[in-house]
C-alpha cells in the first residue's frame, strides 16, 4: 500500500509530458496497416483503482510504432474524493505513450490484459479520425460521470461509432446485474467504502439495465465484447474480438460476489452494536460504579460521531453534489445527521448529565422511528432503493439504542448510598462531625 501510495504521488508530480506520445509523420496514413487493441488495466490495491481503465492502442505496423489514447486522464487540482462525490470533475482524452503508461501499471502491480479487434479498413479509418479530433485542445476535455461518462463509456462510444452502431444494438440484452451490484463486486475488498458508498447512492443504480450500460466498467466492457459480432460489407459475421490465443485469467475471472443477505459481517456489527447498546443500558441503570456511567456515554458519543458523520454527508451529498446518482436518497431515514448531536450529549453524559441523557433520549427515538419508517415505506412501491445493506447495520443499531433507552426509562439507576459521615435527614443528607 505505502508503494503505491509514493508511486501515485511520484505520477502526479511529473508533468504531463512524460506519459504524452506524439504519432510520426504518416501515422495512420495507411489505415490498412492499422491494428487495433482493446487495453483492459485490472483493479489495483487502493480505492481509487479498484475499477480498472480502459484504452485503445493503435499501432501502425508499416511505421512500427503505437499510440495508447486514453480518456482517463485527469489533475490533482481536481480535489480528491470529495471533488467527485461532489461534482463532474474535468477530464480529458490524451495520447500516451505505449511503453512508460505499462511500466507505471506493472509498478503498481495491475493486470493488463490486450484484445486485438477485428475491424476493416473503414472502420479503423474511422476511429482513428474520432481518437485524433478527441485529443485536440478544443475537444479533448468533458464532464466525468462515475457511471455514464468515463474511460470505459468513451471507448464503448467510440468503437460503436466506427462499428456504425453495431455495438449497441448487440449489448441490448439485460445486464447480468444493476449497477449497484456490479460496484460492490470491485469494492468489497473495502467494507467501510463499500458501506459509505452503498448508502451514498440512490435508487437510480438498481434500476434494470442493459449490457450496453453494464459497459461503464472496463471488465464488463471488455468481457462483453468478446461476445460482440458483426456483418462487414461483403455479408459476413465477423467476431469483433480477434479468437487466436488465450484470454488473461484475470479478463475471464468473475469478481467476488458477497454471499447471504448482505453479508454476515454487517448483520452481526449491528447486531453487536445493538446488544453492547443494551448491555451498558443494564449496567448503569443497576450498578453504582462510576466506570458504567461513562461507558454508556462513551457509546452514545462514538454511535454520534460515527452514524452522524455518515449521515452530515449523505445530507450534504444529496443538496450541493450534481451527481444525480447522490440525489433523493431514503437512507436519510437511516443516518440522519440528527445523529451527530449524541457525541456532545455522550461526552455529558460521560460526566452524569441527566439531561443530556434525556436529550439523548429523544434523538434516539427519532432515529428508531426513522429507521422503523424506512422499513414500513418499502411495501410502497415507489421506494424500490435497494438499501439492504445500510439497514443491516444502521437498522439494527438504531433500534438496538432506542430499546436501550426503553430499559434506562424503565430502570433508572440506583441512586449511591449515603458515605460513612453522612446522615438523612428531612431536608436531605447533611455532613456532621463529632466533637
Amino acid at each position: 500500500m505505502a508503494r503505491h501510495a509514493v508511486l501515485i504521488v511520484v505520477v502526479a508530480l511529473v508533468r504531463a509530458a512524460a506519459f504524452a506520445a506524439s504519432p510520426p509523420e504518416g501515422f495512420g496514413g495507411h489505415p490498412e496497416s492499422l491494428r487495433i487493441r482493446l487495453v483492459t488495466i485490472g483493479p489495483g490495491a487502493d480505492m481509487h483503482q479498484r475499477f480498472g481503465h480502459s484504452a485503445l492502442w493503435v499501432e501502425d505496423t508499416r511505421l512500427k510504432t503505437g499510440v495508447l489514447y486514453s480518456y482517463g486522464t485527469t489533475s490533482i487540482a481536481n480535489g480528491g474524493p470529495v471533488r467527485f462525490l461532489l461534482g463532474r470533475p474535468t477530464f480529458w482524452a490524451a495520447r500516451l505513450s505505449v511503453e512508460r503508461t505499462f511500466l507505471l501499471y506493472r509498478a503498481l502491480a495491475r493486470s493488463i490484459d490486450v484484445q486485438d479487434l477485428m475491424l476493416t479498413v473503414d472502420q479503423r479509418q474511422r476511429l482513428l479520425a474520432r481518437l485524433e479530433r478527441d485529443v485536440q485542445p478544443a475537444s479533448r476535455e468533458y464532464a466525468y460521470h462515475p457511471l455514464r461518462d468515463n474511460c470505459a463509456t468513451r471507448v464503448r462510444d467510440v468503437l460503436d461509432e466506427a462499428l456504425g452502431g453495431a455495438l449497441r444494438d448487440a449489448l441490448t440484452e439485460p445486464a447480468r446485474a444493476t449497477q449497484r451490484e456490479l460496484l460492490r463486486r470491485y469494492i468489497q475488498t473495502h467494507p467501510v467504502s463499500e458501506l459509505l458508498l452503498m448508502l451514498w447512492l440512490n435508487d437510480a443504480v438498481d434500476a434494470p439495465a442493459t449490457q450496453w450500460e453494464e459497459a461503464f466498467l472496463p471488465r464488463e466492457l471488455a468481457r462483453l465484447l468478446m461476445g460482440v459480432s458483426y456483418v462487414d460489407g461483403s455479408g459476413r459475421r465477423i467476431p469483433l474480438v480477434k479468437r487466436e490465443g488465450a484470454t488473461s485469467p484475470s479478463m475471464d475471472a468473475p469478481a467476488p460476489v458477497d454471499a447471504g443477505w448482505e453479508g454476515t459481517s454487517t448483520w452481526r456489527l449491528g447486531a453487536g452494536g445493538a446488544a453492547l447498546a443494551v448491555i451498558l443500558a443494564f449496567l448503569r441503570g443497576r450498578g453504582t460504579h462510576r466506570m458504567f456511567q461513562i461507558l454508556f456515554g462513551l457509546y452514545h458519543a462514538v454511535f454520534g460521531l460515527t452514524l452522524g458523520a455518515a449521515g452530515v454527508a449523505l445530507g450534504g451529498l444529496m443538496l450541493f453534489s450534481r451527481l444525480d446518482v447522490m440525489q433523493g436518497n431514503e437512507n436519510l431515514l437511516l443516518a440522519n445527521p440528527l445523529a451527530f448531536a449524541l457525541l456532545p450529549l455522550g461526552i455529558l453524559m460521560m460526566f452524569g448529565s441527566e439531561r443530556a441523557e434525556r436529550w439523548a433520549r429523544r434523538c434516539v427515538w427519532l432515529l428508531a422511528a426513522g429507521s422503523l419508517l424506512a422499513v414500513v415505506l418499502k411495501l410502497l412501491p415507489s421506494f424500490d432503493q435497494d438499501n439492504r445493506k445500510p439497514m443491516a447495520l444502521w437498522l439494527v443499531a438504531n433500534v438496538g439504542l432506542g430499546l436501550a433507552h426503553a430499559w434506562r426509562l424503565r430502570r433508572p439507576s440506583t441512586a449511591p448510598a449515603p458515605a460513612a459521615g453522612v446522615r438523612e435527614g428531612a431536608r436531605g443528607a447533611t455532613r456532621w462531625w463529632a466533637a
